[in-house]
Formats: structure tokens, sequence, C-alpha cells
């Protein structure tokens, strides 16, 4: 990539026993920039974000974020830095409504009393600058899509006005259509400033919505592409290793 890095790795490392997972990894992620972060299975994405979001720590390498060297002890450290993640499974409570969910473990108070009023009144504030449609914040997450969910899922982690949000496989068993307004909301994210990492199996969703692609394949780096500047082939010989 040209220019500064919101957040980069150098040379970052990690081992499970005498597996190792990711090996001397560069990373960087622009300033409202969109990567797409692609591997087969095993590949080490999911590893090298539990490592840039505080979930585990680097065996070796460095960590950077706007230039200066960090390190992340636990996820709120990382979050308390502007870092969110979304996981696949949203991590919604399904019998809670919408604003509940919304603020799960930083629920507003007013004399000592839960706050609704103001989670719903927030809740539809940030669904709303988001483009996002659940109808009530009322709404039980049981009964909504998965799309929907997902929604909620990002709406959450763009309440706390992330810099940088990781999506871990948020289209995975979604519906095109709800797979479209998760893309969307990505874009979102871009036009406001957030810098966003997007891991998926599906290349087309990622040539969709990524200003670059970084491909890893058994822990290793071996490609980051300008989108515009390749094709789905070619980032699929860099996955199988077939060049």
């Amino acid at each position: 990539m040209s220019g500064e890095a919101m957040l980069a790795t150098q040379g970052i490392t990690k081992h499970f026993g005498g597996v190792t997972a990711v090996e001397d990894v560069d990373f960087g992620l622009g300033y409202g920039e969109v990567v797409g972060l692609v591997g087969d299975n095993g590949a080490g994405k999911s590893t090298l974000v539990k490592m840039l979001c505080g979930v585990l720590q680097p065996d070796g390498g460095e960590m950077f974020l706007e230039g200066k060297q960090v390190s992340f002890d636990s996820p709120k450290d990382a979050k308390k830095k502007g870092i969110e993640t979304v996981h696949q499974s949203g991590g919604l409570v399904d019998i809670f409504d919408v604003a509940s969910n919304m603020f799960l473990g930083r629920e507003p108070t007013k004399f000592g009393l839960l706050n609704k009023n103001k989670m719903r009144q927030d809740a539809k504030e940030t669904l709303g600058r988001l483009g996002i449609d659940v109808g009530s914040s009322k709404s039980i997450v049981n009964n909504l899509s998965g799309g929907q969910q997902q929604a909620i899922a990002v709406g959450r982690a763009v309440f706390t006005d992330p810099r940088i949000v990781f999506m871990d496989e948020p289209t995975a068993a979604l519906g095109v259509k709800e797979v479209d307004k998760v893309l969307n909301l990505i874009t979102t994210l871009k036009e406001e400033g957030i810098s966003v990492v997007f891991i998926s199996h599906v290349l087309q969703e990622v040539f969709e919505v990524a200003d670059r692609v970084v491909i890893l394949r058994r822990g290793k780096k071996v490609g980051d592409l300008m989108t515009e500047e390749t094709d789905k082939d070619e980032v699929v010989k860099l996955m199988v290793g077939s060049w």
C-alpha cells in the first residue's frame, strides 16, 4: 500500500506448539480503506485478525497504529484504541430487543436505573445513519432476518466511533439480498472514513467492496494487490500456489 498505514504489522508471527499459524507477515491498512483478507481454510486469516484485535498475542514481529508501535493485551484494550470486530455469528442475544443488543455491556443508566429511552433513541439514530432498517428498536432480534441481525452487529460496533472494523465472514449463511445489504454497509463505513478489513471466502464479494486484497497461504502473505489491477483468477492461483 502507498502512504502511511492506519494499522500495520512487520514480521508478525504466531505459533501453536510446533505449528506456525502466521509467519513473518507484513500487513497494512490505510485510512478509510477496505482491505479484503482471503485464503483457504488454515491460511492464517483468523489468527492474524485475532492478533490485530487483541484476542491473541504475537510470538514475534511488531504492530503499529498510526505509525506508533502498539500491543493489545485484550480485545478491550484494542477497543479503547478504536478497533472493533464483527464476527460471523454477530454475537447477539436472540431474546433481547435491538436496542438492548446495541448496548450490551455498556448500558446507560439514569438515577441508577437502565435508561431504555436513551438506548432506543441512540440505537435508532445510529442505525438510521447507516441506512439500516430493522423496524422498531424494540424488535426482538430472534424475529429478524440474518441480514438484519448482522446489520445490528455492525451498528453496535459503529456506535463506539471506531477507526477500524474487522468483519470476519459477515456474509456467511446469508441470502443474496441480505449479502448485498452487508456489502452496502461496508461501503457506508468507508464513506464515513472508517477502515475495514473484510474476511471472506467469496471473492466476488471481496472484489465488489475492497480497494485491495491481501492473500495468505499456509500462514504466509503471498499477495497484496489492488483489486482494480488484478482479477479473481490471479487471486485463486495465489491462494492455492499454482503459479
